[in-house]
């Protein structure tokens, strides 16, 4: 993601090497929980 002016765009065509894929899962896997979390409390 580049930002430029308080706009935001996601960049195209990078490679994400085993590494980058694994965290970025598990970054991904985290936040869906935390999402989960506070939908079953009601606050969204």
């Amino acid at each position: 993601v580049t930002t430029k002016d308080g706009k935001y765009e996601i960049v195209q065509g990078l490679d994400i090497n085993e590494f980058s894929r694994t965290r970025i899962d598990a970054s991904v896997k985290e936040l869906t929980e935390e999402r989960d979390a506070v939908r079953e409390l009601g606050l969204i």
